[in-house]
């Protein structure tokens, strides 16, 4: 089993102890861990805590000091370099990740769509990126997309996809193959919040995902929003978790 986290920190988070690094690590047991508006990993560990990581990624944004990150202690990175946008998407291969019972290829990507907006354009920008750079092989889009990560039932009006939001969910699908991990495991369920506003926190706004291979969708064990009064405390994104069985569970 390994597990994949997506977190947006905001801001860099706190570095202090039982900080949002150390509580995705420890707390949520993550094999792999993407995040946002993150300070370099090594800010948020003890020396000898960081020393056991096995792979590290991070870039920072144009004239800042946080950015995006890859962190794992299990598999080592190998960088994927991603011209043109500086930190706001960090991507590396995995050459040894456990799939069907082997050992195979992956490549992940932590995506922050750059601020300020127009975002469906910025986020249509970034598959441009990924596609030039993608190998064919299996792998994993995770970060905060400011734009709605997944299709809308009829149910959820007045929020609704917009023709652009659906036409990039299209475009991740018909392209790479791409699906959205939360939704295949919940089909009928009205998307969750993943990012409070300040304006009105009570919008289930859901513009953070982590996309997989349709072809991972056999060992795709586990898809949630993370929730909870401290983490709703100490970020206003939500962390999403999901994990991947070595083994292929038969679901289609």
């Amino acid at each position: 089993m390994s597990r994949i986290i997506s977190y947006n920190l905001r801001s860099g988070g706190s570095t202090l102890q039982g900080n949002h690094w150390q509580r995705v690590i420890h707390e949520l047991s993550a094999d792999i861990a993407c995040a946002q508006e993150s300070l370099h990993p090594i800010r948020y560990f003890t020396e000898d805590e960081f020393r056991e990581f096995k792979g590290c990624i991070h870039r920072c944004v144009p004239n800042g000091k946080w950015g995006s990150a890859i962190l794992s202690k299990r598999y080592c990175l190998e960088e994927i370099l991603m011209p043109s946008l500086e930190g706001w998407v960090v991507a590396a291969r995995i050459p040894d990740f456990e799939l069907d019972g082997a050992k195979k290829s992956l490549s992940i990507f932590s995506v922050h769509a750059p601020s300020p907006g127009p975002y469906e354009p910025a986020v249509s920008n970034i598959l441009d990126k990924i596609s030039t750079v993608w190998d064919g092989q299996p792998i994993v889009v995770a970060g905060d997309f400011n734009v709605t990560t997944a299709i809308r039932h009829q149910s959820e009006a007045p929020l609704k996809n917009t023709k652009g939001e659906t036409a990039l969910l299209s475009r991740m699908r018909n392209e790479f193959g791409l699906v959205n991990a939360w939704q295949v495991l919940h089909p009928n369920r009205n998307l969750p919040q993943t990012l409070r506003w300040t304006g009105n926190r009570s919008v289930p706004y859901h513009c953070d995902g982590i996309f997989i291979s349709s072809t991972l969708v056999q060992q795709l064990e586990s898809a949630e929003v993370v929730t909870g009064e401290l983490w709703e405390a100490i970020s206003d994104h939500n962390p999403l978790m999901v994990d991947l069985s070595s083994t292929a569970r038969g679901r289609s």
